[in-house]
């Protein structure tokens, strides 16, 4: 990498640091905001989330590289079980395309670092249609919305169902598409939400005021300047108020992958968030919290040991000698893998059981 590339990876990683870490300068969080629906705590199964994680376990672990152990790389939380092992689905690569959806800022980063980028490599080379859709870093969740609609047009011409990987604010910006578009959208047979922002993030909430004010227009190489609203979608009293006008019309299956590291698992860059998180909810990945990353009537796989930008994006590849302030090693090809697998076998039993009685919707993550 050059010098002034050095530079210049340097000082925009000072300051998407700043922004999404949450500096000493923002103001606290509000005590209260009158504008968020009322909601309630309560276990996954009470939310009407269906608990893959066993299967997942048992399609992941089978996919990891040799001596890697699977506790280290899934955290088993209470109320697992157990699952058989079972023959893989097959010609999955002949069965559905592969779609990845980058999250906030990724544009900014493109040249440096991309989400998935390992992943989608990897499928490729296996046979998948796999790609990654190129949006705005700092496009709005409506705006990105409009980008996935065109994307979708464009590869019209192959009738297989896609399953589409959702990070981060890909997740609200592929969900605002789903709603938004639905005769793109169509062809979307599920959405693997990897660390996604479901219901926000605590960050956003006192982050949208500073980063308005000075954040949005600073100029990033690779990514046009921003309005602030790409912040305010991902407020969580924004996220919960869009779920309830919005949830009945998603009718896609969501499946979570769920970012919860180890206190040791977090990359040295974002600690300070992590830190700032945990005094909410200690299981979190550094930018959200482990609950706000579960949809309400979806599906959940796991929980990873690995924090928000581990879990998508092959950071040591991308920057070796800032290894130190990364912890990566996380198997996302083999995560990715095992959720193919998982979400083809779970449609395959919707299809069977659909066909026998007619499914009855939640009216939020399009499950039965």
């Amino acid at each position: 990498m050059a010098c002034a590339d050095r530079v210049r990876l340097r000082a925009v990683s000072s300051i998407a640091a700043s922004l999404l870490a949450g500096g000493c300068a923002a103001p606290a969080v509000e005590p209260w905001f009158s504008s968020a629906p009322p909601v309630v705590l309560v276990a996954a199964q009470d939310a009407g989330v269906r608990d893959l994680r066993a299967t997942y376990r048992s399609a992941a672990c089978r996919l990891l590289p040799d001596g890697t152990p699977c506790d280290n790389v899934l955290l088993p939380l209470p109320g697992e079980g157990n699952a058989p092992a079972g023959a893989p689905p097959t010609n999955l690569a002949q069965r559905y395309r592969i779609v990845f959806v980058p999250g906030l800022f990724s544009e900014c980063f493109d040249s440096y670092a991309r989400p998935f980028s390992d992943v989608q490599a990897a499928l490729a080379a296996e046979g998948f249609a796999a790609e990654i859709v190129r949006l705005p870093g700092r496009g709005t969740s409506a705006a990105n919305a409009a980008r996935l609609a065109d994307h979708f047009a464009a590869v019209a011409h192959d009738p297989r169902p896609i399953i589409v990987f959702a990070y981060s604010k890909g997740l609200p910006d592929t969900l605002e598409f789903v709603v938004r578009h639905p005769q793109e959208a169509s062809r979307i047979a599920a959405i693997v939400s990897v660390a996604g922002a479901a219901n926000g993030s605590p960050l956003a909430d006192d982050l949208y005021a500073p980063y308005r004010r000075w954040g949005a227009a600073f100029p990033l190489p690779g990514c046009e300047p921003g309005s602030g609203e790409e912040i305010h979608d991902l407020r969580r009293d924004v996220r919960l108020d869009w779920w309830r006008t919005n949830g009945s019309a998603v009718k896609v299956p969501v499946f979570a992958l769920v970012a919860a590291p180890r206190p040791e698992q977090v990359s040295p860059a974002t600690r300070s968030s992590f830190r700032r998180l945990a005094r909410i909810e200690p299981r979190n990945d550094g930018k959200l919290l482990a609950q706000d990353q579960v949809v309400p009537g979806g599906y959940l796989l796991g929980y990873v040991n690995a924090d928000h930008w581990a879990i998508a994006i092959p950071l040591s590849d991308a920057f070796p000698s800032w290894s130190a302030l990364f912890r990566d090693g996380v198997p996302r090809i083999a995560l990715a893998r095992a959720a193919i697998e998982v979400v083809a076998d779970t449609l395959a039993v919707q299809a069977g059981q659909s066909a026998a009685s007619a499914p009855v919707s939640t009216g939020r993550a399009g499950t039965p």
